[in-house]
């Protein structure tokens, strides 16, 4: 029996294992900084006590890693049974942005003190604002939908920020690099940075900054909407 003969008994249940709950960063990629552009590459990570990640590349032949610690725990090359796999993986990738999207709940609905009408006709201009540049994301992701040859490349990260250990969502669709910050005293920070024909994080400047105390949830729901339509393109296929 091959090595690879013996990894593919076992990769189905490494996804029933694979939980987002287990983790408090998590990152999801859509052929995110590809060294090679005729490769294709979906890549999941939750790190906590441990890390551990799934990745579904499309080189000369399609295959699934699982790994622990950056160590490659198992390695699948998916064939004849590929729409099983191609079902997982996206389960996978659809759980884990739910999970990250609903761990908010309690934050959103959660009232902040001292908001003042100020804070009503400044929140209501972001909410157009936000609503109009997504309306722009959501159109150029209709084109990927439609033709097989564009490139999807987006990022994800949710939770707590290894580093400074911030409470933080932020998304990378486009040009634009997508912040939130869920702060102490329950206020959102929403920062958009537009990095058009400068490269991702080359903008030091956010085009668009606001921080948003009474429209929590319609402003969340906006981003909320924006990783639906980006996950159902991002599907494998």
């Amino acid at each position: 029996m091959s090595l690879f003969n013996f990894f593919s008994k076992n990769s189905r249940q490494q996804f029933l294992k694979f939980s987002p709950q287990s983790g408090d960063w998590h990152v999801v990629t859509w052929n995110f900084d590809l060294k090679d552009s005729s490769e294709r590459l979906w890549n999941i990570e939750v790190h906590g006590k441990e890390k551990k990640s799934i990745q579904w590349s499309r080189r000369a032949v399609e295959a699934i890693s699982f790994f622990e610690q950056d160590k490659v725990q198992l390695y699948h090359k998916v064939k004849k049974d590929r729409q099983d796999y191609v079902g997982l993986m996206n389960l996978a990738i659809h759980a884990t942005l739910k999970h990250c999207l609903e761990s908010h709940h309690e934050f959103l609905t959660t009232p902040v003190s001292g908001a003042m009408t100020s804070d009503y006709q400044n929140e209501a201009r972001a909410l157009q604002w936000i609503q109009a540049s997504f309306g722009t994301l959501t159109r150029a992701l209709d084109q990927f939908a439609q033709r097989d040859d564009l490139i999807f490349t987006c990022a994800f990260f949710s939770g707590r920020e290894p580093e400074t250990k911030a409470q933080v969502l932020r998304i990378l669709a486009f040009n634009l690099d997508i912040f939130c910050y869920f702060l102490e005293d329950f206020s959102l920070q929403i920062a958009i940075f537009d990095d058009k024909n400068l490269g991702h994080g080359v903008a030091k400047t956010p085009s668009f900054q606001q921080i948003i105390k009474v429209t929590k949830p319609q402003i969340y729901d906006e981003i909320v909407k924006l990783m639906h339509r980006i996950a159902n393109v991002g599907e494998i296929r």
